[in-house]
């Protein structure tokens, strides 16, 4: 069996996600990571080592896909860099698993399918709710005829710790993320269409910066936040949320979103996300 080689580019947070692919065992190793920032990549090789697997560090994803002639890729970085990463890896031939959402414009997605379909080379994108236990035993009751035929379907989000992981970095700027509607409701808004089976055809929605845009926020040219000097972040404890500071410079995104949409085969759904209450 062939034994298939993987990098990961963007090893921090869900960046550590790709460290359960490193199953020698099943003739699947991670080889390489790149990041650019120094502690990011000095962690990552620390969790490998300690799976006993000796990688390569690049600052440069570009230089890692070019020496290491992998198999394929995983993209974990934030969302605004996912175009530019994807077609690279995909031009190299180099099959790439994408975390959502697949771009910040419709453009860029255009750009990457593309891509993908122009170099003949795999791309999976990273809507893991498509894989869980409970998402897929609802399409089965569907399916079955259980519950009869589908014609609403309603989903709430209460996020308990947005504010601490969405306005804390750069997710609390639009220009990184094209909102918190794609960013984190993607796979909620995923799920929708595919118990619904269907594609929506007509959407209509509301949104505010309700709560975080008056927190107190670190200055400008402070993008990066020490999560030393922060007691406690992703903590569901952090409540009033007015009582919480050192935000990302920029806040801009809405923490508040409403949608309502009409499917082709005329089920309508509505999807709530707030990021403020518990």
């Amino acid at each position: 069996m062939k034994k298939l080689k993987f990098g990961i580019i963007g090893t921090c947070c869900r960046g550590e996600l790709g460290d359960y692919a490193h199953q020698t065992a099943n003739g699947v190793e991670i080889v390489a990571g790149a990041d650019i920032y120094e502690e990011q990549r000095r962690s990552f090789a620390e969790r490998m080592k300690a799976k006993q697997a000796a990688v390569n560090i690049y600052a440069d994803y570009r230089e890692m896909i070019e020496k290491e002639k992998l198999d394929g890729v995983f993209i974990t970085s934030p969302d605004f860099c996912h175009e530019e990463q994807a077609c690279f890896a995909l031009r190299h031939k180099t099959a790439v698993y994408l975390e959502k959402p697949i771009a910040i414009s419709i453009e860029g997605a255009d750009r990457i399918l593309r891509t993908a379909k122009e170099n003949r080379t795999h791309l999976m994108l990273g809507h893991n709710m498509r894989y869980m236990e409970f998402t897929n035993r609802m399409r089965e009751i569907i399916l079955s005829g259980m519950i009869g035929e589908v014609k609403a379907i309603w989903c709430r989000h209460f996020v308990s710790y947005g504010g601490d992981a969405y306005f804390r970095d750069w997710h609390a700027d639009r220009r990184n993320t094209c909102s918190l509607l794609l960013q984190k409701g993607a796979h909620d808004i995923d799920i929708i269409h595919w118990l619904a089976n269907s594609r929506s055809v007509k959407v209509n929605g509301i949104g505010s910066l309700s709560v975080y845009g008056s927190i107190p926020r670190r200055p400008a040219g402070c993008e990066r936040l020490d999560t030393l000097t922060v007691q406690g972040v992703w903590s569901n404890s952090h409540w009033p949320p007015e009582a919480q500071k050192d935000y990302y410079p920029e806040v801009n995104n809405e923490d508040l979103n409403m949608i309502n949409l009409q499917l082709a085969n005329g089920v309508q759904a509505c999807y709530l996300q707030c990021h403020f209450t518990p």
